[in-house]
């Protein structure tokens, strides 16, 4: 189990040093039209093995969608993938103060809107 949430934990790096070398000028297009291919395929409703079947729909997007951000990783220009590493490595160092943030003010806007309605419905 431990080796699952490793993998998951260096998974989601690589998602974030995918994502930051996407804005990067210096990423090539080739690699930015497969990053967003293999966007793409997470999202569309065409798989290669359909949703329905009970196990083996989600397995293959378990499986490419990874192997598809490990193909991608290694395309990357040394420097950009250099870069791009460390400022993943920033922003998951601070990511957990941004989410407390962030739910804060989701929680504080949304009992502003709950308190508008009710005083709305109030009358």
């Amino acid at each position: 189990m431990a080796r699952v949430f490793m993998f998951l934990r260096l998974f989601r790096r690589d998602l974030i040093v995918m994502l930051l070398a996407l804005k990067n000028p210096a990423t090539p297009r080739r690699v930015k039209y497969l990053m967003a291919l293999a966007a793409l395929y997470l999202v569309s409703p065409i798989d290669l093995v359909p949703d329905t079947i009970p196990f083996f729909g989600l397995v293959d997007d378990a499986v490419i969608v990874p192997a598809a951000v490990y193909g991608l990783m290694h395309l990357l220009p040394h420097g950009v993938r250099a870069e791009s590493e460390y400022q993943a490595d920033y922003v998951l160092r601070h990511a957990r103060a941004v989410l407390i943030l962030a739910s804060a003010f989701i929680v504080c806007w949304m009992a502003l809107l709950l308190w508008g309605i009710c005083r709305l419905l109030a009358g």
